[in-house]
């Protein structure tokens, strides 16, 4: 069970990656979410299992909040692509990893829930903020 943990929470490996694993991990939720529209109901779902798998994927790396660990983004980027044409995901990609980066108020404080949490509620509210920012930029144009 640990290794299936460890597999999702470092998004199939790409938390391995370096340099930025966050941003490995944003993109290829990106390229999950141009092969396939990811309905919302499987996005909630996801992130509530994340809260869980970031959880014990801690505890299995022994660090807290390990960059490796990129489920979060991967969760926090299909909320910022969820139901937008194809053209906005370079856009919504570029605004997620700089909510996600520079952690702008609320979403640091977010961050500081304990445990899986915490891992994910800041990325949840980078993705929930970009998801409406692009709508924005789609309802002026």
């Amino acid at each position: 069970m640990n290794h299936i943990i460890k597999f999702l929470a470092l998004g199939f490996g790409s938390g391995n990656l370096r340099p930025a694993p966050g941003t490995w991990g944003s993109l290829l939720a990106l390229l999950i979410a141009i092969v396939w529209s990811i309905p919302l109901v499987l996005i909630i779902l996801v992130a509530v299992m994340g809260i869980f798998i970031c959880q014990r994927a801690e505890r299995i790396l022994e660090e807290h909040d390990s960059p490796r660990i990129v489920f979060d983004e991967m969760v926090g980027m299909w909320i910022s692509v969820w139901h937008v044409p194809l053209m906005f995901f370079p856009l919504a990609f570029i605004l997620f990893r700089l909510l996600d980066i520079k952690k702008f108020y609320p979403i640091n404080i977010l961050q500081q829930a304990p445990g899986g949490l915490g891992i994910m509620l800041d990325d949840l509210a980078a993705g929930i903020l970009t998801r409406i920012i692009i709508a924005l930029i789609i309802y002026f144009i």
